[in-house]
């Protein structure tokens, strides 16, 4: 769906970014942030305030997959660098991992960090609507990476 944020939603992700990042890390919390109420806005909008982790969302028979998840993200980020809001990262296109061989195949978002040249993944299909995407090594998430649960000691 195109939708179109009135200019308070858009000042209110602007505004996390009012104090410029002074490195790349804390950068990337600005961007967890900025994704996390860039999903809380467009879920108000559409059809998707109701994506639950992963693809678990049975009262509605399904959630948002990872392609899903990585594209919006994707869009999101290119919209923060058009906006001139990252100095320290460039969005690059999304990569996919497993293609069955590890399992079912997952996709993220990635970002580059300019200084250091690493590749960060931005993962929030784990995660509620709303909620922060997880940021990490592209490396570490092609290993395989999943959040820690309660009842998952899996990392």
């Amino acid at each position: 769906a195109a939708v179109k944020l009135n200019p308070g939603a858009w000042h209110s992700i602007r505004r996390l970014f009012v104090r410029p990042a002074a490195t790349p890390e804390e950068e990337r919390h600005q961007i967890a942030r900025a994704i996390a109420r860039f999903e809380h806005l467009v879920g108000q909008l559409t059809d998707t305030a109701f994506d639950a982790p992963e693809n678990d969302a049975p009262e509605r028979g399904y959630g948002m997959d990872c392609i899903d998840e990585s594209t919006n993200t994707t869009t999101y980020l290119r919209l923060l660098a058009k906006a001139g809001l990252l100095r320290w990262h460039r969005v690059e296109a999304p990569v996919t991992r497993g293609w069955f061989l590890m399992g079912a195949p997952h996709s993220t978002a990635v970002i580059r960090d300019h200084q250091s040249g690493r590749l960060w993944a931005v993962d929030s299909w784990f995660f509620a609507n709303g909620i922060a995407p997880a940021i990490l090594t592209l490396e570490e998430w092609q290993g395989g990476w999943r959040p820690r649960r309660p009842t998952d000691t899996r990392q």
